[in-house]
């Protein structure tokens, strides 16, 4: 069993802490405030309490680990869309590069063939070879800045 003074004494230092307040004035006329009292008499004790919070709950200390876990689940989502983003990119700018290299073939040569299943040369007329041109024209214009 513990002791009488031992019980008094952890009672008092379960209380809640309320610190005096003093207001008080020097010869210049500045007001301080302190929570000792003023040294010439001029002023004295004042009521300052802490004011509740507008939506009238206490709220306990936030978790710092919470934070710190949302904070880095945001940093690492972030991340990820940037990658996702250079991906893209990199994809876009394969795709230019084809197209461009394909725009480049149909407009350097005069003739363009290819050998069909039977081993035969077939030639590309100019109204399919414009009209890739005007297609692969129309994609690198909306597609490739």
């Amino acid at each position: 069993m513990r002791p009488a003074w031992f019980l008094l004494a952890f009672l008092v230092s379960a209380l809640p802490a309320q610190a005096q307040m003093y207001k008080c004035k020097d010869a210049r006329g500045v007001t301080q405030y302190t929570d000792k009292p003023c040294a010439g008499g001029k002023g004295g004790e004042v009521d300052i309490r802490g004011q509740p919070p507008i939506s009238g709950k206490l709220q306990g200390p936030a978790d710092p680990g919470a934070a710190e876990r949302e904070f880095q689940g945001r940093r690492i989502e972030r991340a990820r869309e940037e990658d996702a983003a250079a991906a893209r990119a990199e994809q876009q700018k394969r795709n230019c590069a084809a197209m461009h290299s394909r725009l480049d073939f149909l407009t350097r040569f005069n003739t363009i063939s290819k050998t069909n299943e039977k081993g035969e040369r077939v030639y590309m007329d100019d109204a399919t070879r414009n009209a890739q041109v005007e297609q692969l024209r129309t994609a690198i214009a909306r597609d490739c800045r």
